[in-house]
């Protein structure tokens, strides 16, 4: 009985964890996700969610995702949230005005904020939705159990923006594209979008 109401429990906390999202797509590519599904005797969504898993993995290699963009003397940083992971890292970053990043090598790219540096925060599907200072002071915290794979930097003069600046319109800003899902990008011209935030 025991085991039963632990596979209940794993049930509702996956539902939980999955978000609904709907796509429209050609008539062959579903009957062969179909036929798949009833060849591996999975679920038709199980069998979705794995082909996206593959190709994501496939995008972050090839975008070099966890690689920062060196910029010379670069004052300005759009640091991912981290939202599509885990959104309580989103939600701490925001709610306490900080710049953090977890694991290597992507933790260590908040040791690339110098004092001063503007960091926009970034989060996924909405935009920059945050804004501070660096000060190039790196504290080191547990993740979860893991020793010190939290490495991040309390932000001064922390602004949450009511309305986020989507990513369609910082590259329309900066007349440039940006690669929104890394850790963290140097942006060389943040001043024309901390212009546009604060209205000038």
């Amino acid at each position: 009985m025991n085991d039963l109401r632990s596979l209940i429990k794993e049930s509702k906390t996956i539902k939980k964890e999955l978000v609904a999202s709907t796509v429209r797509m050609p008539k062959e590519l579903q009957s062969f996700i179909e036929g798949l599904a009833d060849h591996l005797n999975l679920s038709k969504q199980e069998v979705m969610l794995k082909l996206i898993e593959e190709g994501v993995k496939i995008a972050e290699e090839e975008l070099n995702l966890d690689m920062y963009e060196e910029v010379e003397n670069n004052t300005f940083h759009v640091l991912n949230t981290n939202r599509r992971h885990d959104v309580n890292d989103h939600d701490y970053m925001v709610s306490n005005g900080i710049a953090a990043a977890f694991y290597d090598p992507w933790k260590l790219n908040i040791d690339r904020i110098k004092k001063g540096d503007v960091v926009f925060l970034y989060e996924n599907g909405v935009g920059i939705v945050a804004y501070g200072k660096g000060s190039g002071k790196t504290l080191k915290k547990d993740r979860y159990s893991d020793r010190d794979e939290c490495h991040y930097q309390e932000l001064s003069d922390f602004c949450a923006l009511e309305k986020p600046i989507a990513a369609a319109d910082v590259k329309k800003i900066l007349g440039r594209n940006i690669v929104f899902l890394k850790t963290m990008s140097g942006i060389p011209d943040g001043k024309k979008v901390l212009d546009v935030i604060k209205g000038k």
